[in-house]
């Protein structure tokens, strides 16, 4: 696995909430509710990024929760979401490419082996962030993104 350190600059992003199990569900709410949202906004090719917001090995999975967010270009406010600011400082970070189903077993390892050299910032969340013309096959369900951990400076 290839993990780079990175200083990421503050994002500020619109957010649409999801609570449930991750995986699949989550795909199913990513294409169901977030991507006609953002098509509605005209903002399908913007940056975006998935938080999950609960350790999903202590909160049960109907309980977890994850914001999937949008890069809001400047001057831009949607009043249909929320709006947050997805932290800038130090990142390590790897890409990931494949299957809802197969996210969380990519993540475990890539903590693992980041967590070797690095210590995790657990002031700021974790997420994945999916850059513009980011992979994603509607037929097989695979995707890219690349996942974020922070970590201490």
């Amino acid at each position: 696995m290839i993990i780079d350190i990175v200083q990421r600059a503050p994002v500020r992003v619109a957010y649409q909430r999801y609570t449930g199990p991750l995986g699949e569900p989550l795909g199913r709410f990513w294409r169901g509710v977030v991507a006609p949202w953002l098509a509605d906004h005209g903002l399908v090719d913007c940056p975006r990024y998935g938080v999950p917001l609960d350790d999903i090995a202590r909160t049960p999975p109907e309980r977890c929760r994850y914001d999937c967010c949008v890069e809001l270009p400047a001057g831009l406010s949607l009043p249909d979401a929320a709006e947050a600011t997805i932290a800038g400082g130090r990142y390590a970070v790897t890409r990931f490419r494949g299957t809802g189903a197969q996210i969380g077993t990519a993540w475990d390892a890539f903590i693992g082996e980041a967590c070797v050299d690095q210590q995790p910032d657990g002031s700021r969340p974790p997420f994945e962030h999916y850059p513009r013309g980011a992979l994603f096959d509607v037929r097989t369900g695979v995707f890219a993104c690349e996942l974020c951990l922070p970590v201490t400076d």
